[in-house]
């Protein structure tokens, strides 16, 4: 009986000691407070607001140099990649064809103005004529009828004369014509540039009927015409004369800048998308940049400097009455009270304050959306 009293004492005693080692526990490790909510604090910054933009690069000036003559390729004086200048020889055809013309209208011409000669000096003897006879009938040594046959004589020969002279203008038309057909055949650059294209070679024929063959193609390299698709959501906030910036994906992180000089009225459609294109100009005679490249492009839409600012997921919900959101305002016991808040350029990470909070009250970050506040268990 002693040694089961003694055993059960023991197991009191152990009790006693754990709970005491429990309670000690319990009062020195006491739970952590909870940690503040996540905030940030509205203070002065510099906001740029940029529209963002997908772009392609195009050469500025582009044209298509055609042949205006049938005929065969005889000599390309220019290779691909080439830079020429404005009047420089690019191709060749074979001249002997319209060579052959340009004789063929000398030498019709030529029997025209020996046909009008000719007639010339009819003419001249016609008045003569009509000048004897006019003499004679004055003096009645001729009838009336023979100054009347000489004056017949000399307007038949005038008409003529009008005639051949009119023929002999148009054989000059058409000489000048062959002679500037033959002129085609040597076909120059209507501008300074670099070859791009070049689809044809020697000994090919071209025929320019109907269609104008293309040769080959000049570009303005020194200037690079960006060409950037903007959303219809964010024109409206795209005017001419804004910053535009881009760098491309070999560019070593250097960065092209120009002014917005056109904005496209007409959209292009992907699909249920509508874009609208704006296009800038950049400086190219590094020959950095090729045609076709694509590019990301910032469109600076606004820029203030020194403004109070707060981060944008401070930002609750929005009234659509008067455009401003709601934000929750976190005092010294963080205790939150909801203020509405007018709001104006952002960049992505901060927003400018316009009124509602002032710089260095606290707000806080992520606030949830009224739906979510008055959801059971929030």
């Amino acid at each position: 009986m002693k040694a089961f009293l003694k055993r059960w004492r023991t197991r009191l005693m152990v009790i006693a000691v754990l709970a005491a080692a429990g309670i000690a526990w319990h009062v020195t490790h006491k739970p952590a407070p909870p940690p503040p909510p996540p905030s940030g604090i509205v203070a002065l910054a510099d906001i740029a607001q940029n529209v963002q933009a997908a772009g392609v690069l195009q050469a500025k000036t582009k044209v298509d140099v055609g042949a205006q003559v049938s005929g065969q390729i005889q000599t390309l004086h220019v290779q691909l990649g080439q830079q020429v200048k404005k009047g420089e020889l690019l191709v060749s055809l074979d001249p002997e064809l319209a060579r052959s013309d340009v004789t063929q209208a000398e030498a019709s011409l030529a029997q025209a103005r020996a046909q009008l000669d000719s007639s010339k000096v009819d003419a001249e003897s016609a008045r003569r004529e009509l000048a004897r006879q006019r003499r004679l009938l004055s003096g009645q040594a001729t009838a009336a009828i023979e100054a009347e046959k000489a004056e017949t004589d000399l307007a038949k020969i005038e008409a003529a004369l009008r005639g051949q002279a009119a023929t002999v203008a148009r054989f000059e038309a058409d000489l000048e014509n062959r002679k500037l057909r033959l002129s085609y055949t040597r076909i120059t650059a209507p501008m300074d540039g670099t070859v791009v294209n070049l689809p044809v070679q020697a000994g090919q024929t071209v025929i320019a009927v109907q269609v104008t063959p293309v040769m080959l193609t000049l570009a303005d390299l020194d200037t690079i015409t960006v060409r950037a698709k903007v959303a219809e959501a964010d024109i409206q906030s795209i005017k001419v004369g804004q910053t535009a910036r881009f760098s491309t994906l070999s560019g070593e992180g250097k960065r092209y800048e120009g002014k917005l000089r056109v904005i496209q009225p007409v959209p292009e459609r992907a699909g249920n998308a509508v874009f609208y294109n704006v296009l800038f100009d950049v400086d190219n005679r590094d020959r950095a940049l090729f045609s076709d490249m694509t590019v990301q492009v910032d469109i600076e839409t606004g820029a203030v400097k020194q403004v109070p600012a707060m981060p944008i997921v401070a930002l609750g919900e929005r009234d659509n009455k008067d455009g401003r959101f709601t934000v929750q305002v976190l005092d010294a016991d963080n205790k939150q009270t909801p203020r509405q808040v007018k709001t104006g350029l952002q960049d992505g990470a901060k927003v400018q304050v316009i009124d509602g909070v002032k710089t260095g009250e606290k707000v806080l970050l992520a606030p949830p959306s009224a739906s979510a506040a008055s959801a059971p268990g929030a």
